[in-house]
């Protein structure tokens, strides 16, 4: 049997991202292999970020956590995609004492998040393998690799919309259905977002949540190279799928969340989600006019809400029964599951 290997796992800034890291993390264990998740946290990151590192921690007590306290950016007025790239760029030097701290013989590869991709010149430094892992379809990896290529030579996505954008080996796409990050090519999210792309291929092989008979032609793309063009491609890892099951009791520590448990008893294809991701918080005003709305809609939903934006350093957890309009709750017990900040997810 093949010895175990030490890997360290450095997700982007938010919830979003480091979620997918810790299920990757559970599978890294499963094959036997010691994992430590590194995450970034600068003095200016939200609350509800360092709960989830709490959270995530306590449930999955085989999984080594480390914070790597980051200097917040230079700009803070600048866009979040800018400031999260100068953040993570500025906390290399952290990163490098950590993996240097790390006991002998250290890391035996660093598993980076699309974003992370400065960290690649400190892998470089330090001589440890580094790859990526891409928690998207393989489709969107091959699209994203192509782009840098591609749309200088093309308007703004913003101003194409229905116009279809082809990408070698792969079916066209509507310029409108691009991220909205990179519909205006002159934008700061939208350089950022090519300088990422155009330095993934620089990794030794990207770890992609997909698997073969579901996206062969993606797949095939990458696998012949056509996607960034006159560079190799590195080499594509099928790994998924990863799916966030919410932890089953006895299953490595973790308690199932019990949403999942409310979910098996209501009728299938009959509950409506919602959940506007890590960034994704309202004002108090805001959530009481959609309480009202999926009351009003008589429809069974499961909703995930945060805190508004101004309270979260106050209250990394939402105050349901003040946001809410006064018993909403009650009246909506059978019918509709609040839960607060997050639930799991595929």
């Amino acid at each position: 049997m093949a010895p175990a290997k030490t890997f360290v796992l450095y997700p982007s800034l938010g919830v979003g991202h480091l979620i997918p890291m810790v299920e990757l993390a559970k599978h890294l264990l499963h094959h036997g292999h010691n994992v430590v998740v590194a995450v970034v946290d600068p003095p200016d990151s939200d609350a509800v970020s360092a709960d989830a590192v709490a959270r995530l921690a306590a449930t999955n007590p085989s999984i080594a956590f480390r914070l790597l306290p980051a200097p917040p950016g230079p700009d803070p007025a600048a866009h979040p995609v800018k400031r999260s790239l100068e953040t993570l760029r500025l906390a290399n030097p952290v990163l490098r004492d950590f993996l240097l701290s790390l006991p002998a013989p250290g890391a035996d590869a660093l598993l980076l998040d699309m974003f992370c991709v400065d960290a690649l010149d400190t892998a470089a430094e330090l001589a440890v393998p580094a790859y990526f892992f891409f928690a998207s379809a393989a489709g969107d990896l091959a699209v994203f690799l192509n782009l840098p290529y591609s749309y200088p030579d093309l308007p703004s996505f913003k101003d194409m919309g229905d116009t279809l954008v082809r990408c070698p080996g792969m079916p066209p796409v509507r310029a409108v259905d691009m991220p909205l990050t990179i519909q205006d090519k002159e934008s700061d999210p939208s350089k950022v977002r090519m300088y990422q792309f155009k330095r993934i291929p620089e990794g030794r092989g990207v770890l992609v949540n997909s698997f073969d008979w579901l996206e062969p032609t993606a797949l095939k793309a990458l696998a012949d190279g056509v996607c960034a063009p006159g560079r190799p491609t590195p080499r594509i890892f099928c790994i998924g799928p990863l799916v966030n099951d919410g932890g089953k009791a006895g299953d490595g520590g973790e308690k199932r969340h019990e949403c999942l448990a409310w979910l098996d008893e209501q009728p299938r294809q009959s509950v409506v989600f919602l959940c506007f991701g890590s960034k994704g918080a309202f004002s108090a005003e805001q959530l009481k006019e959609i309480a009202r709305g999926l009351e009003s809609s008589g429809h069974r939903f499961l909703w995930a809400v945060r805190s508004p934006p101004e309270e979260q350093s106050e209250f990394p957890e939402p105050d349901l029964e003040r946001l809410l309009p006064a018993g909403f709750l009650e009246r909506m017990k059978g019918r509709g599951m609040v839960v607060k900040n997050w639930v799991p997810q595929a």
